[in-house]
C-alpha cells in the first residue's frame, strides 16, 4: 500500500502513482481530513481519464479493474507505469485561501462493489469522454417532465446512484440530468421509464452553470483553475446545435452569478427556482424573475427553468425546512418529439419549456399550435390553463414586457384568456398560490417584429446588472 498526504491551497497539485507490472486493479481512497472539497481526476499513462470524484471529509474510494469500476471510475486495462491523480482546490480564489489537507491511500488489489441497478456506459474513452444522445426511450411528441439540476454521492450529494434512480422513478420523472460539480458520471442508470442524461455543473468562484448535454467532459489534465478559464472551458462543451448552457441560482448568494463578462448570447436558459426548500430560495426566485424580464426587454431570448439542486436523502431537511428537498421539485417540462437526449436538448434550446412545483399544470396555447419560446408575431394568443391540485388555490399572472397586465384564477376545470401580441414584445405566465408564493412559470412567446429581438440592446451579464440597477431593480 502507498500513502500520500499533503496540503493544498487554492490551485492544482499532481500525485504520481507508479502502477507495477501485473497489477489487476487500482484502488485509491482519499479524504480532505477536515471539512472541505477537493476535485480529483485520475489519468492513466496514456493520459486517458479513468476516474473523477469529489473528495470530502468522509473517505471516498475509486476502484478500477479491467472489467468493472466503482462510482466515478472507468473500467479498462490497468497499464503499468505512472498514473497521475490531479487534485484541485477551487476555494479561495477571491478571498484569503485556506489550506486543504488531504490523505491518499493506494493499493493494487480490490474489486469494485457492483451497483445494484442496470447502468449504461454513455461514453467512450479513446479521445477523452464523449456522449451519445440519440437513444429514444419513448416515442411520441409531448410534454416530458424532468429535473435539470441534481447531485449524487459522486460529488457532494447524499444519495448513491441506485437511490437516485429509485427516487426519480417514484417521483414519476421522465428524465433527469446528473449535474456533478466539475465532473461527469461515467455510468448512468439504465431504466425503462426514466432517461438519465449527463451534464456538468461548472462550479467557480464567479458562479455556477450547468452544461446540459455536453459533447465531452472537462479536461482537467493540468487545467487552468481560475474562474474565467473554467467558465470558458465549460461553455465550450456545448455544441453549436445540441448542448445547452444554463446559469444556476443566479441571485442566491453566496453562489450567485457575477461573471460580468458572460456573453448573454451564449446562454440558453437560466434557473429561476432552485431548491424551493432552501431558506433564501423564495427571495432569490423573485429576483431571478426580474432578471428574466430585463433579459427579454433587452431582446435576449433566454428561457427560465427550474432545478431541485437536490443534495439530500428524502428523510433529511434543509435548515428550518418542513418539506424535503427532492428530485423533481421543481419539475421542468420540455416539449419534445420523443424522449431522447437529442429531443430534450432541442426543446430546451428552443424554450419549449414550463416549470412547476406541484399544482399539476396543463396548458394549451392556440389549441396546441403554439409553444412557449415561439415567435408569434402580432397574432392574438389564446391560453387554456388548468391545475390538477385541488388542495390549494392558484392563479396565473400574465406578465407582458415585464409588467403584470392581468390575473386569472386557475381551477381544475380550466381557465381561458387571450393576449393581443400586437401590443407587446413578449408575454409569459407566472403561476402562484393564493398567498402569492411562486409555483411555476410558462416561458414567453414573443413578437419577433420588435427591433430588440433582431439587435439586443445589452450584450453581457455586467451590462444587464448595470441596467437593472439604473432602473431601480
Amino acid at each position: 500500500m502507498l500513502n500520500f498526504s499533503g496540503e493544498l491551497t487554492f490551485g492544482h497539485e499532481v500525485v504520481e502513482i507508479r502502477v507495477p507490472d501485473g497489477a489487476s486493479a487500482i484502488r485509491i481512497v482519499g479524504t480532505t481530513v477536515k471539512k472541505g472539497f477537493l476535485h480529483t481526476y485520475l489519468y492513466d499513462p496514456s493520459r486517458r481519464l479513468r476516474g473523477n470524484i469529489l473528495w470530502l471529509k468522509p473517505r471516498k474510494e475509486l476502484v478500477i479493474t479491467a472489467e468493472a469500476a466503482s462510482l466515478g471510475a472507468i473500467a479498462g486495462p490497468i497499464e503499468a507505469g505512472i498514473w497521475q491523480l490531479h487534485l484541485y482546490n477551487l476555494e479561495g480564489e477571491h478571498r484569503t485561501p485556506k489550506p486543504m489537507q488531504y490523505q491518499v491511500e493506494v493499493d493494487f488489489d480490490g474489486v469494485p462493489a457492483p451497483l445494484p441497478l442496470n447502468t449504461v456506459a454513455n461514453l467512450t474513452t479513446e479521445h477523452g469522454i464523449a456522449f451519445d444522445y440519440s437513444a429514444v426511450k419513448k416515442a411520441g411528441a409531448g410534454w416530458y417532465r424532468g429535473d435539470l439540476h441534481a447531485h449524487t454521492s459522486l460529488s457532494d450529494g447524499h444519495n448513491r446512484l441506485e437511490a437516485v434512480a429509485d427516487i426519480a422513478a417514484r417521483q414519476q420523472l421522465d428524465f433527469l440530468f446528473l449535474t456533478e460539480h466539475n465532473m461527469c458520471q461515467p455510468l448512468l442508470p439504465d431504466m425503462d421509464e426514466v432517461l438519465f442524461l449527463p451534464a456538468i455543473e461548472v462550479t467557480t468562484a464567479l458562479g455556477h452553470f450547468n452544461v446540459h448535454g455536453p459533447q465531452r467532459t472537462l479536461n482537467m489534465y493540468h487545467a487552468s483553475c481560475n474562474s474565467e478559464a473554467m467558465i470558458e472551458q465549460g461553455m465550450a462543451l456545448a455544441g453549436e446545435q445540441q448542448g445547452s448552457i444554463s446559469i444556476n441560482h443566479p441571485m442566491m448568494k453566496p453562489w450567485h452569478w457575477h461573471y460580468q463578462a458572460m456573453p448573454l448570447a451564449r446562454v440558453h436558459t437560466m434557473e429561476i427556482c432552485c431548491d424551493p426548500t432552501w431558506s433564501t430560495s423564495p427571495e432569490s426566485t423573485e429576483q431571478a424573475l426580474q432578471v428574466l424580464s430585463a433579459m427579454w426587454n433587452a431582446g435576449q431570448r433566454i428561457y427560465g427553468v427550474g432545478g431541485s439542486d437536490c443534495h439530500l436523502e428524502p428523510h433529511e431537511r434543509n435548515p428550518n425546512a418542513t418539506e424535503p428537498s427532492i428530485y423533481g421539485d421543481p419539475s421542468t417540462f420540455v416539449f419534445a418529439h420523443g424522449l431522447s437526449g437529442e429531443s430534450i436538448l432541442s426543446g430546451l434550446r428552443r424554450g419549449h419549456v414550463y416549470m412547476e412545483r406541484r399544482c399539476g399544470l396543463t396548458l394549451s396555447i392556440n389549441q396546441g399550435r403554439v409553444l412557449p419560446g415561439q415567435d408569434v408575431g402580432e397574432q392574438i394568443i389564446d391560453y387554456r390553463l388548468a391545475v390538477q391540485d385541488t388542495q390549494c388555490e392558484y392563479y396565473a399572472e400574465c406578465i407582458a414586457d415585464g409588467r403584470r397586465i392581468e390575473v386569472y384564477p386557475l381551477t381544475a376545470h380550466g381557465t381561458v384568456f387571450q393576449v393581443d401580441m400586437s401590443r407587446y414584445g413578449w408575454v409569459r405566465v407566472d403561476i402562484r398560490r393564493a398567498n402569492g408564493d411562486f409555483e411555476g412559470m410558462i416561458n414567453p412567446v414573443y413578437n419577433g417584429q420588435k427591433p430588440e429581438f433582431s439587435a439586443p440592446t445589452l450584450a453581457t451579464w455586467g451590462e444587464l446588472m448595470e441596467a437593472m440597477q439604473r432602473n431601480g431593480n
